[in-house]
């Protein structure tokens, strides 16, 4: 029975520590900072064809977005005990497809002109499995696209070329 209450304990504890990431408005957008500055970067050096202001754009949007579906899913750090809560049916939303079908369907609703977006997995079949997306173009090898990883870090977009994702071997969905 103390290993019950303890679970509940537990539990209700970090339920309490919900992720709130403030004033985000998709509108008004996050001010230029570090990030969204070096994701731009990124993204521009692809390839000569990227249009560096829907870069710049793209970046900010994309950033801010993974923070409002952080707040909309009431995510709780670390991302893998989130998704303990959802099994619990204790949350209802936040594993990571649920953050790469979100964000894809934001982002296409952009009609970005310079390059799109795939879904992208790990550890396909596998309890682990991982859902995210890439931002590519016909000219650039899936190695060297961008993964777009908000569920890794609890709503902070996480995102590097997939050939320096140490922590995933990620395919086309």
């Amino acid at each position: 029975m103390k290993q019950f209450y303890l679970f509940l304990f537990i539990i209700f504890i970090f339920n309490a520590c919900a992720i709130n990431y403030e004033s985000i408005d998709i509108e008004k957008k996050e001010p230029i900072n570090k990030n969204i500055i070096e994701l731009s970067s990124e993204v521009s050096k692809l390839s000569a064809k990227i249009d560096k202001n829907e870069a710049m754009t793209f970046s900010n949007d994309v950033i801010s977005y993974s923070k409002i579906l952080a707040n909309e899913y009431g995510v709780t750090t670390p991302p893998l005990f989130h998704n303990t809560l959802i099994n619990l049916n204790l949350k209802e939303k936040g594993y990571c497809y649920h953050y790469a079908n979100d964000l894809m369907g934001h982002l296409q609703e952009k009609k970005f002109k310079s390059f799109y977006f795939q879904r992208i997995v790990a550890n396909r079949g596998e309890y682990f499995e991982h859902s995210s997306l890439i931002l590519t173009r016909d000219d650039i090898s899936f190695e060297d696209s961008i993964v777009l990883d908000a569920w890794r870090n609890a709503g902070i977009l996480f995102w590097s070329k997939v050939k320096d994702d140490k922590k995933y071997n990620w395919e086309k969905k």
